[in-house]
């Protein structure tokens, strides 16, 4: 009995962290990566933890057949997690109450799991004298073992080889077959066909059912036109990349986490991805030999970048490689993958400029994801925007998206000396580059994909985008800040100020955090 008792902890903590890991990686695709989804699923985890403790301690004083209560409760865990499949595309659609339901199947899920903890030591430690405290601690020990595994075995093997559906379908499957194990140790046949049947049951239902993030991500759309659906959906261990198509002809959209990331076009006339941005660096810079991409995504800014045979070689890091799989997709933008020019390099970004701090840039182009976003800070906090400033050349520009976020600009200005604006990037450099160079208009004239022009003529006529982008590139000085967040901090990597302090709340709730940046100011004085 004590062997079986130190595999029954060892296999419920493998099953409960592996499915806390499932737990977070759903919440935040509901949540679009915000960074409290973490936070939301350990406090409603540990909830059900101790619930579940609780409830497992009072079985093991009231109950003398443990291993009958044990098939019972993992029967019951098996079949909620076996419902997950078709609960959660019904729950997760963006709506307040359809999140709290979800939490409490969180609470739930770790309840039932948990009320086996208890009962593990109580069956391994039937035994007297000095040889308690060394049994429970086995089972004790199990129980870490499981719960080690379950996070790296599911967080870095299972994510990377089956969908969210396929791991959740999994874990129900392994707590049914726990539950059947503890019925033929309990010898209660009937115990056992009764959890049999309910996990079969349940398993049918879940299997008929709607994939769960093409689901999720239908019901969370922005995209409001009816008839838009989901064409490819790529799922490993960095995440969740999706795309969305409409019935209205416009381009295709990608989402990574289920956030915005950009249309999967680089057609300038319509410019639905505002590569003017990025463009714009043409007019300013005399002779980009050296880019340094930052975030890849739709492909697009490194696809229109490419464009200028002035740019000799370009290295554009990615963090997911399940990007290179929908760009190959898409016409518009494969070509970045056979372009002999530009090295894809699959690595973290600020690790990537750590590891080479010989490599130098004239343009360090940055379109990541939105500010408010988990681990955002990583890539616009002071002590990044220095590393990237190490990294460039003399005259070198670095552009990001501050997505809105008066503090990116605000932090710009404090590591560059001279900082300017178009849209929502903003650009910082060593030096002056305020106004176009006089090879601007030709850097523009021959810019060509796929042996086309990239602008027509009537783009450099009055009122055309690239002639725009020749005579005004960036806002007036006095116009930096206007139309972004109120009340500016430093971003660093202590205070992670974009993704907690201010984050997504500050969008919604502007006249809150106006007072709380009040309070804040009052008390730094």
């Amino acid at each position: 009995m004590a062997s079986f008792a130190w595999l029954l902890s060892l296999a419920v903590g493998f099953l409960s962290l592996s499915q806390e890991i499932l737990w977070v990686r759903l919440i935040s695709f509901g949540l679009r990566g915000m960074s409290q989804s973490f936070a939301i699923v350990l406090l409603c985890f540990l909830v059900g933890i101790a619930i579940g403790s609780a409830i497992g301690k009072r079985f093991c004083e009231r109950h003398d057949d443990l291993l009958r209560t044990s098939a019972l409760v993992l029967a019951a865990a098996a079949v909620i997690d076996l419902s997950l499949l078709r609960l959660l595309p019904a729950l997760l659609q963006g709506s307040a109450s359809g999140l709290a339901a979800v939490l409490f199947l969180i609470v739930l899920a770790a309840a039932l799991k948990s009320i086996m903890f208890p009962i593990a030591h109580h069956l391994g430690s039937q035994q007297s004298g000095t040889h308690i405290g060394r049994s429970v601690s086995k089972v004790y020990f199990g129980n870490i073992i499981g719960s080690t595994l379950g996070p790296i075995v599911t967080g870095y093997v299972l994510l990377d080889r089956l969908s969210i559906d396929g791991c959740l379908l999994l874990i129900g499957l392994a707590t049914g077959v726990l539950s059947l194990l503890c019925a033929a140790q309990a010898r209660k046949p009937a115990t056992g066909l009764a959890a049999m049947g309910a996990i079969i049951a349940a398993t049918a239902l879940a299997w008929s059912g709607p994939a769960v993030v093409p689901a999720i991500a239908l019901a969370t759309s922005t995209e409001h036109v009816e008839g838009t659906k989901v064409d490819h959906v790529v799922q490993n261990r960095q995440g969740i990349i999706h795309t969305l198509s409409t019935p209205d002809g416009k381009p295709d959209v990608i989402l990574g986490g289920n956030a915005y990331d950009g249309q999967l076009n680089v057609d300038m006339r319509l410019n639905g991805n505002l590569l003017d941005r990025g463009l714009a660096l043409l007019a300013v810079h005399p002779n980009p030999e050296r880019v340094l991409v930052i975030g890849m995504s739709t492909g697009a800014w490194a696809r229109i970048l490419s464009a200028s045979p002035r740019i000799k070689e370009m290295t554009v890091v990615e963090i997911n490689p399940g990007y290179l799989k929908v760009i190959a997709q898409y016409p518009q933008v494969a070509g970045l993958l056979k372009e002999p020019r530009i090295q894809i390099v699959i690595d973290d970004g600020r690790r990537w400029l750590r590891r080479n701090p010989d490599q130098a840039f004239d343009l360090v182009v940055q379109n990541t994801t939105w500010s408010w976003r988990g681990y955002s800070t990583n890539l616009l906090s002071l002590e990044y925007m220095q590393l990237v400033s190490s990294h460039l050349k003399p005259g070198g520009i670095f552009a990001m998206n501050s997505t809105g976020s008066s503090d990116v600009l605000h932090t710009a200005h404090k590591v560059f000396p001279f900082v300017e604006r178009r849209l929502n990037f903003v650009y910082g450099s060593k030096s002056d580059f305020s106004r176009p160079v006089p090879t601007a208009e030709a850097a523009f004239r021959e810019l060509r994909l796929d042996n086309s022009v990239v602008f027509a003529e009537q783009a450099f006529r009055a009122g055309g985008l690239a002639r725009e982008m020749i005579k005004a590139p960036f806002v007036a000085p006095e116009q930096q800040f206007a139309g972004m967040s109120e009340s500016p901090g430093l971003i660093t990597d202590q205070n992670m100020l974009v993704e907690h302090a201010h984050g997504l709340w500050r969008y919604r709730l502007p006249n809150f955090y106006r007072k709380v940046d009040h309070a804040r100011m009052l008390l730094d004085r």
